[in-house]
């Protein structure tokens, strides 16, 4: 198991990641191709390839098993699709939930 420490910054490093391909997605493809297939339905298509690609498992790296790993592994794309900002809020809540706990 990863501390949580690790966790957050393996997330963190792979929403800013994500969040930077789809800037560059969206100057490469224009306007026309953004307009059929929006910015975060490219985020969704990397954060869940990579979740799966790269074997991240967000609940793993907390310290909690899965029945169903792929399931795991793409609920931690749609987390990693966030961005940076929704990850931050995301560790915030877990913070003052092992504060208030």
């Amino acid at each position: 198991m990863a501390s949580l420490s690790n966790a957050v910054t393996i997330i963190v490093v792979f929403a800013i990641l994500i969040q930077f391909l789809v800037d560059r997605i969206k100057e490469l493809v224009g306007s026309k191709v953004m307009n059929i297939v929006k910015a975060p339905v490219w985020a969704v298509a990397f954060g869940v390839l990579f979740a799966l690609m790269f074997d991240i498992d967000f609940f793993a790296l907390m310290g909690y098993s899965s029945q169903f790993p792929i399931v795991a592994k793409i609920i931690t794309g749609l987390i990693l699709s966030s961005g940076s900002t929704g990850v931050h809020e995301l560790v915030a809540k877990l913070r003052e939930t092992r504060v208030d706990g």
